[in-house]
């Protein structure tokens, strides 16, 4: 739903009861000092995986060379931005599939792509979702992407074990977005601000993403 100015907030919320990734630790907030315990104010605490609701990764969640996410150039996630739907589909999302969705929209390459895959969360956390073909990552990076976004967990498939798209996008220097939520928003151009926190250090942040539509 848009709010005042027609930001449409795509980021998930995120609560103790989150899906997570499986594994990961699960997102948790506290208050460490609450009014209701004879407290002057309520300070809160949380812990949990840096992957938790909508978020950027950096390169250095594959590499441990990698820069880590307070490093990533912030023009990146701020920006024009192109919504592709490819919910139709199936298996990796290769570049035909973003062509011809580029082609509807009557668009080239834009420098930041955000795909709605249909990954759907209603059950908890999804692991049919859609990843991206590595060719496809190496080859957004030819064309001048600066950022992919998607609405799965992750630009890789559930069950990849390499994460070779992961690693072809952080080579190449395009930064990502994973989880983003995306049900409901029409293709087509838009502007998008989701920057990350300055976490120093770290592999991933949580970003507060939202799309205000460009045109018609």
């Amino acid at each position: 739903m848009a709010a005042a100015g027609g930001w449409i907030d795509v980021s998930r919320p995120v609560r103790d009861e989150t899906a997570v990734w499986p594994g990961d630790p699960p997102w948790r907030y506290r208050l460490a000092s609450a009014i209701a315990r004879g407290d002057v104010v309520n300070v809160g605490e949380v812990s949990g995986t840096t992957h938790a609701g909508t978020h950027a990764d950096a390169p250095y969640h594959v590499d441990d060379g990698g820069a880590s996410i307070e490093m990533l150039d912030l023009d990146a996630f701020v920006g024009p931005a192109i919504v592709v739907d490819v919910a139709a589909g199936d298996g990796d999302i290769d570049r035909e599939e973003i062509e011809a969705g580029l082609a509807s929209a009557g668009s080239g390459m834009p420098e930041r792509l955000l795909l709605r895959t249909g990954c759907d969360w209603s059950a908890g956390f999804p692991v049919r979702c859609r990843g991206i073909a590595p060719r496809a990552a190496a080859w957004f990076a030819e064309r001048g992407l600066r950022l992919i976004g998607t609405d799965a967990p992750s630009v890789d498939a559930f069950e990849s074990k390499t994460l070779d798209a992961h690693r072809a996008l952080a080579v190449a220097g395009v930064a990502t977005l994973e989880s983003l939520a995306l049900a409901g928003i029409a293709p087509g151009r838009y502007e998008l601000v989701a920057l990350p926190l300055r976490w120093v250090g770290a592999d991933a942040a949580p970003v507060r993403a939202a799309l205000r539509r460009i045109g018609t």
